[in-house]
C-alpha cells in the first residue's frame, strides 16, 4: 500500500506572502478568496435597508391616512345642529362607525388612542354606556404610562359608570384621577363630586366640595360656577365671607387714612 505525501509548499508560500501584505491588501485578498460570501452579505444588507425604508414609509403613510380619517370623523361628530336632533343623532352614529374603522384599519398608530377616546365619547352620546365603559377600560390598560391622558379617560369612565347605575365603580374612577399626581383635570372631577352630592341632597358635602374647587383651583373655569352654587346652597356662608372681605378692605382703608396725615405733616416740615 502506497502513501501519498501532501505537498504543503503552495499553502505555506501563500501564508508567508499574506504575512507581508498591508491591511488593505489583506482585505482585498479575503474578498477575492470569499467572493460568494461577501456578495451574499452585501445583498442581505441591501435587503434589510430596503425593508426598513419600506416599513418606515408604510408607517408614515398609515399615520397620515389615520389622522385624515380621524379629522373627517371628528367633523361628523361635531356636526350636530341644535334645530335638527335627528340629524345630530345620525351623525353621532356615523362618527362611531368611522372611529371603529380607524381602529380596525390602523391599530397601533398615534391616532388610534385618540380615536378610541372619541369612540367612547360618541357611545356615551348614544347612551351605550356599557360599550363606552369597555372602551375606556381598555384605554386605561393600554395607555397606563400616559398619566395625563389616563386622567381624562378615567374621568369619562367615572361618568359612564355613574350613568350606568354603578356608583361605587364611578367613585373609584374619580378617586383614581384625584390620586394621579399628573392629572390636569382634578378641578373638574371635584366639581363633578360636588354635583353628585348636591343631587343626593347632601348640602354640606356639596358645599364643601364646591369650596374645594374655589380654594384649590382658583383659576379653574369651574371656580366661578362653584362660587355661584355656594351662594345658592349656603347663602349665609357666602354673606359671612363677603362681610369678612368687606371688613378686611375697611381695615386696609383705615390704615391708609391713618398713615397719610402723618406723611402730610412730614411733607410740611
Amino acid at each position: 500500500m502506497g502513501y501519498k505525501i501532501k505537498d504543503l509548499t503552495n499553502k505555506s508560500s501563500m501564508v508567508e506572502q499574506a504575512q507581508f501584505l498591508s491591511s488593505k491588501e489583506r482585505f482585498l485578498f479575503f474578498v477575492e478568496e470569499n467572493r460568494a460570501l461577501v456578495w451574499g452579505g452585501i445583498f442581505l444588507a441591501l435587503v434589510v435597508i430596503v425593508a426598513i425604508v419600506t416599513l418606515g414609509w408604510l408607517s408614515q403613510h398609515n399615520q397620515e391616512q389615520a389622522w385624515e380619517l380621524e379629522g373627517q370623523a371628528q367633523t361628523v361628530y361635531l356636526d350636530r345642529p341644535l334645530d335638527d336632533v335627528k340629524r345630530g343623532q345620525e351623525n353621532i352614529q356615523k362618527a362611531s362607525s368611522m372611529f371603529k374603522d380607524i381602529l380596525e384599519q390602523f391599530p397601533g398608530t398615534p391616532s388610534a388612542g385618540v380615536s378610541s377616546f372619541l369612540l367612547g365619547n360618541s357611545l356615551m352620546e348614544e347612551k351605550k354606556y356599557q360599550e363606552a365603559i369597555d372602551v375606556y377600560t381598555s384605554l386605561v390598560k393600554e395607555y397606563g404610562q400616559d398619566h395625563i391622558f389616563v386622567g381624562l379617560v378615567q374621568q369619562r369612565l367615572g361618568l359612564a359608570y355613574l350613568l350606568n347605575d354603578n356608583r361605587e365603580a364611578a367613585m373609584k374612577a374619580f378617586d383614581a384621577v384625584l390620586a394621579n399626581p399628573h392629572a390636569l383635570n382634578k378641578d373638574q372631577v371635584v366639581f363633578e363630586l360636588a354635583k353628585i352630592a348636591e343631587a343626593d341632597e347632601n348640602v354640606a358635602e356639596a358645599v364643601g366640595q364646591y369650596k374645594n374647587v374655589i380654594q384649590d383651583f382658583p383659576l379653574s373655569p369651574f371656580a366661578s360656577e362653584a362660587a355661584l352654587r355656594v351662594k345658592v346652597l349656603a347663602p349665609e356662608e357666602a354673606n359671612d365671607a363677603l362681610t369678612s372681605e368687606t371688613k378686611d378692605a375697611g381695615d386696609v382703608q383705615t390704615t391708609d387714612s391713618e398713615t397719610k396725615p402723618g406723611q402730610g405733616k412730614e411733607g410740611e416740615k
